[in-house]
């Protein structure tokens, strides 16, 4: 029922309680009630006219329920593309509730709240600018149909409570949930697992588990992970293709036995000077991470033993499919090219 419609009927209710009636509420009750209308609603009017003497709407204290277009208008374009801007202040602001203003976004307006991306963050605009620089580097580098091959580290814990699905439960009342489901028990020093993975479109080598404390060193680097896994992979599937390896930029990956072998084997790397500082986003292999964590830890399985996680790992990296890399090293050329002429984070 509209406003207008409300104030129709309380001067009809009004008008019969004085005339009709003659001022008898018991009457007026009986006499609406038969046209369908709530008594709750009837003495609610009839009782507003006896302390008012009023049948229309009188200006309410406090704060207004809508805002008008030109408020909205305001609002939009003082929220629009920022960030820090609390809802509660803007409702203090136009004296409305924060739930209005929430409300009104919502209904009224196109603006969506996003939650914001994590992105790396360069030391300066110089090096922002030579990360740029050399995405266009390797953009040209791999213009031409060019297979990359990429490696990377990741660390792997015994559980997976950083996995997404792994962070909320189901319940009808938390109040039963047993104690197991409602909370994630982390060890202040849990132990932990190094991994070292490849990928291109044609799959992924064996990975290697390094269960030392230690990080990856040159030797190690070498003879596991080159000598005995990238090396024989690039042999089987890439051995008359056109392709190259982009490693990321650690001191071991670079070291002067590493690219000794390397181009022993004939195997063209990415020059250290022309590989993109922290730019995880043209790395698809930061995807494949998360794909796998969430292959290991998935019904939230937990490692007894770094044993029986390194076993886990190696199983579920055999699960990867093969044209979900195809497809993410065929986004690299499209991201390093938006990347070199937008910016770094315009694909974010």
């Amino acid at each position: 029922m509209t406003r207008k419609e409300r104030e129709a009927l309380a001067k009809r209710v009004c008008n019969f309680y004085e005339d009709a009636a003659s001022r008898s509420v018991k009457t007026t009750v009986s006499f609406f009630k038969k046209q369908n209308i709530p008594e709750r609603t009837i003495r609610y009017i009839l009782k507003k006219y006896l302390v008012y003497g009023t049948t229309h709407f009188l200006p309410r204290n406090g704060r207004p329920h809508k805002l008008s277009d030109k408020k909205v208008d305001a609002i939009v374009k003082s929220i629009n593309n920022k960030t820090g801007v609390s809802q509660c202040e803007i409702a203090r602001h136009y004296k409305v509730h924060h739930s209005t203003i929430c409300r009104t976004l919502k209904r009224r307006t196109s603006v969506i709240i996003r939650k914001r991306k994590k992105a790396p963050k360069m030391n300066n605009y110089d090096q922002e600018k030579r990360a740029q620089v050399n995405c266009g580097k390797l953009y040209r580098l791999i213009l031409n149909g060019c297979d990359i091959i990429m490696d990377d580290e990741k660390y792997f814990g015994l559980s997976g409570d950083n996995v997404q699905y792994n962070q909320r439960y189901y319940t009808t009342n938390p109040l039963t949930t047993p104690t197991d489901v409602k909370y994630k028990k982390k060890k202040k020093y849990s132990p932990k697992l190094l991994v070292w993975m490849a990928i291109s479109s044609k799959g992924v080598p064996n990975i290697y588990v390094h269960k030392s404390v230690q990080a990856i060193g040159e030797k190690i680097y070498l003879n596991e992970c080159i000598n005995k896994r990238l090396l024989p992979f690039i042999e089987k599937h890439h051995k008359n293709d056109n392709y190259v390896f982009w490693p990321d930029k650690a001191s071991a990956h670079y070291a002067t036995s590493v690219l000794n072998r390397l181009k022993e084997k004939n195997v063209p790397i990415v020059h250290k000077l022309d590989n993109p500082p922290n730019v995880p986003q043209a790395r698809p292999i930061e995807t494949v991470w998360s794909l796998l964590e969430q292959k290991v830890y998935e019904h939230n399985w937990q490692a007894k033993s770094i044993d029986s996680l390194a076993r886990r790992i190696r199983k579920k990296s055999k699960e990867l499919e093969q044209n979900t890399l195809q497809a993410m090293i065929g986004h690299v050329r499209k991201k390093l090219r938006s990347m070199c002429r937008n910016g770094l984070y315009s694909i974010f």
